[in-house]
């Protein structure tokens, strides 16, 4: 049960592991989540306290699916401990929400947002929604060829954001800078939030989810070689890699911007914090070689949830929600008809007028089902207590119930700002869900 995939299917040692959760993790977040609540922090030190938090706590929901991923170590992970922990019908409903929202809307989403960046540095604007579907079309050729030779595919584009971001933050801190972005006077005259304000813990919230793809190393648990080890090797190494990167970021947008400066023209927050602080420092051109290196960056981010959302499929086929041949591999071990359904799929969602909307009908959903994925390892302590466990939690159960207790707050928080249509739309989703359940599952299960 626990290893689904065949074992000649291991192929990624525990740097591909990294690479691949980082190309996860690195996207669009960094570049312009501290410009959108800088100004309202005030301070520096509150504003690394939000990131220092944020990193703290992926890492106790990183540490409980890595005890997990470890000892269940197949294709779909996330999906798997919330299936073994809460019954079938949740963990279909966590798979349909996961590769829905995770990874069809979003790779759709992170296509769109491309194609803006691209359009920043031709010279004529192209078509958004043909640009996207081009760079979905190549992240899924990039994976057709072989299992050893996708995942080699990932790693060079991981490589190359890691050592983009790095370069960033070294630059940005030793280049000379002439002048830095001052607030005006009125601005400097507000009082700042406390570290233990509201402000703090809500852009703590905000951070979380520029900490999110950690679960891409459960996910693609049936293709990483010693599992027990090199899971939570990926998981860890991942998390502190992309802590250490995003901290030095922000060191250089506080190098530069004051963070009651972090605002635009008009009072608003400064959504291009990136940009920003690149033109500052070296000058226009900056701007546009920026963008065309973030294009790149969410390249490597839609090759990440291509793989990751065809080993999704894989388990639910395995599982028998979907149809069993959705979980077959060719002989080079490529789930050729996960990724042709992810394809497929992340293109129809170009054809929805407003991603952004979707995504906030969804937003109770995925932080309930998400937290159920860590909130197994509370439950399988208990049901499989003698299941051979290579990691274990460390400081277990704070570490799980640390993380629980943000994604509860966070829950809180989305029902009171969406209010009552919040909980029906969310209500409705389900619903719709359990109907098309039957239509769906196909109770044979086809063998890898």
């Amino acid at each position: 049960m626990e290893n689904r995939a065949s074992d000649k299917f291991r192929v990624v040692g525990p740097i591909g592991a990294i690479g691949i959760i980082v190309a996860a993790m690195i996207g669009s977040g960094i570049f312009t989540l501290t410009g959108m609540f800088g100004a309202k922090l005030g301070t520096a030190e509150n504003v690394i306290a939000a990131w220092v938090a944020g990193g703290v706590l992926a890492l106790c929901g990183g540490l409980s699916l890595a005890e997990l991923g470890a000892m269940i170590p197949c294709s779909g992970g996330s999906v798997e401990f919330a299936r073994r922990a809460f019954g079938k019908a949740t963990g279909y409903l966590v798979a349909m929400v996961t590769v829905l929202s995770g990874y069809f809307l979003s790779i759709a989403a992170v296509g769109l947002m491309l194609a803006e960046y691209v359009n920043k540095i031709v010279p004529d604007p192209l078509n958004l929604s043909l640009v996207a579907l081009a760079v979905m079309a190549l992240a899924f050729l990039s994976q057709v060829v072989g299992l050893r030779s996708g995942y080699a595919v990932s790693t060079g584009l991981s490589v190359l954001k890691i050592v983009f971001v790095a370069a960033f933050v070294v630059f940005g801190l030793l280049w000379p800078l002439d002048a830095r972005i001052e607030p005006s006077a009125a601005a400097a005259a507000v009082e700042t939030p406390g570290l233990f304000s509201a402000a703090v813990a809500a852009a703590t919230l905000s951070v979380s989810f520029a900490y999110l793809g950690w679960s891409t190393g459960a996910d693609i648990a049936g293709d990483i070689e010693r599992p027990g080890r090199n899971v939570p090797i990926g998981i860890i190494g991942a998390i502190a890699i992309v802590f250490v990167l995003y901290i030095g970021m922000n060191l250089v947008y506080l190098r530069v911007i004051d963070p009651l400066a972090m605002t635009d023209g008009d009072g608003k927050e400064m959504q291009a914090i990136g940009a920003v602080t690149a033109t500052q420092l070296f000058g226009a051109t900056a701007g546009k070689v920026l963008a065309g290196v973030i294009a790149l960056l969410f390249f490597s981010t839609i090759v990440s949830g291509t793989i990751t959302a065809a080993r999704i499929l894989e388990s639910m086929a395995h599982a028998g929600e979907i149809h069993g041949s959705l979980g077959v591999r060719t002989a080079k071990g490529v789930p050729l008809r996960g990724l042709l359904v992810t394809l497929a799929a992340s293109a129809a969602c170009l054809l929805i007028g407003s991603l952004g909307e979707i995504f906030g009908l969804l937003t109770v959903l995925i932080n309930v089902f998400s937290s159920l994925s860590v909130a197994a390892v509370i439950v399988l302590r208990r049901t499989m207590p003698d299941a051979p466990r290579p990691f274990r939690v460390p400081l277990y159960p704070i570490t799980p119930l640390v993380y629980l207790a943000l994604a509860g707050w966070s829950i809180v928080a989305s029902v009171m700002e969406g209010g009552w249509y919040a909980i029906l739309s969310s209500v409705a989703v389900v619903a719709v869900l359990l109907l098309i359940r039957p239509i769906l599952s196909f109770r044979r299960v086809l063998s890898p």
